[in-house]
């Protein structure tokens, strides 16, 4: 399975501890330069900055339709647009990303979009994480936003509603 993520999920799983599902569910995973970038280079001590840049089943590559990386910057963060064009160059099976209008268009363009709720969710179903609940709600007392109604579609989706 190829999969290619944005920074949102690999930074918030690293903020939990929990970086390593990835690799569980997905075994490789692409990421476009700019992306490894703004994780490993700009982020430099923050959280997954040192798991990505060590983990050798994160893999960088260069988008190669600058084009229409700069067609869809002018409405997404140059990374998430990086991810979306990297993931129709690679013709991934899924994309790994967070933000509701990058979301959007990557579903539009035709791409299956899975985000760190849905992998928590999963994670949960298979009875890797114990508690949903308690792990969303670290996600937020660690600075990442998810909405009141995504939490309880999670807990419904995971059984524990």
């Amino acid at each position: 399975m190829k999969v290619v993520s944005d920074a949102g999920p690999i930074i918030a799983l690293s903020r939990i501890g929990k970086l390593k599902l990835l690799k569980r569910y997905f075994g490789r995973i692409f990421i476009p330069k700019e992306v490894y970038d703004q994780i490993v280079e700009r982020g430099r001590g923050k959280p997954g900055s040192e798991e990505v840049e060590k983990y050798d089943w994160f893999e960088a590559k260069e988008v190669g339709n600058r084009i229409a990386v700069n067609s869809l910057s002018v409405d997404l963060e140059k990374g998430e647009a990086e991810a979306i064009i990297l993931s129709l160059e690679l013709e991934a099976d899924l994309i790994l990303m967070d933000d509701f209008n990058a979301r959007e268009i990557a579903k539009a363009m035709g791409l299956s979009v899975l985000g760190t709720v849905g992998i928590l969710v999963k994670a949960s179903q298979d009875g890797i994480i114990e508690n949903l609940k308690e792990t969303l709600e670290e996600l937020r007392r660690k600075g990442i936003r998810i909405s009141n109604e995504v939490i309880e579609y999670a807990l419904t989706l995971a059984g524990e509603r």
